[in-house]
């Protein structure tokens, strides 16, 4: 009975350990990969730099001003809301990159 406990708990710290490396790393590459996307850049070409998007909306829906005619890929952090910082590529209606921006907390550059 006691080895089982000790294999699960053993199994538990493991799983949890490979989660958030997992999330360091998906950080990192989007982190890296954020960089390598260019103004004028085509949809297949972002999703094929950063991968699919957390989340797909219009312009300025969760964060910013409303834009027309323009679609945002949200990739957001792996332990957002813990960390929160979002990664935003917009696209205009033929599917090419018009603007780019990283959103955080003010909260964040004081820590």
């Amino acid at each position: 009975m006691r080895r089982k406990a000790v294999i699960v708990s053993l199994f538990s710290v493991g799983l949890i350990a490979l989660i958030i490396g997992w999330g360091f790393y998906r950080n990192s590459r989007i982190s890296t990969r954020f960089e390598a996307v260019t103004i004028g850049a085509s949809d297949e070409q972002v999703r094929r730099v950063l991968g699919r998007p957390s989340w797909i909306e219009p312009c300025g829906k969760s964060f910013g001003k409303p834009k027309p005619n323009c679609v945002e890929y949200i990739y957001r952090n792996s332990f957002a809301p813990l960390v929160p910082e979002y990664y935003s590529v917009s696209l205009d209606t033929s599917g090419h990159v018009v603007d780019k921006y990283v959103y955080e907390s003010p909260l964040a550059l004081f820590t």
